[in-house]
């Protein structure tokens, strides 16, 4: 859930350039990589094995690492800084990206088998 919110609320906030421009394009990755860590941590939720909520705090983890890797330099956002995509959404997309990682690792050494 915090994905989602993580992705929603810089758009809410800071308007994003127009389509085919890096932030546009940085903002569809990340929208990308809260599906999947959204469904990962639904997976991790329902899991009952220790092994399988383990690996989908991995999967969460990573895709803590695109939220801070796709705005930061794998696509960039505009090179302006005075742009609301630099100074607004970019930190708040690291921020959740470290957020996300240190759930997932909470999430990893905090999983326990699940009596049925």
């Amino acid at each position: 859930m915090l994905a989602l919110f993580a992705a929603l609320l810089p758009l809410t906030v800071f308007p994003l350039c127009e389509p085919r421009m890096h932030c546009y394009e940085s903002y569809s990755a990340i929208m990308g990589a809260a599906a999947v860590v959204v469904a990962a941590a639904v997976m991790s939720a329902l899991a009952r094995g220790m092994e399988a909520p383990r690996l989908l705090s991995v999967i969460t983890a990573l895709g803590g690492a695109q939220f801070i890797a796709y705005p930061s330099f794998a696509i960039g956002v505009c090179g302006n800084p005075q742009m609301p995509c630099r100074y607004g959404d970019l930190p708040v997309w690291n921020l959740a990206g470290a957020l996300v990682i240190v759930l997932s690792v909470i999430a990893f050494f905090t999983a326990k088998e699940v009596e049925p």
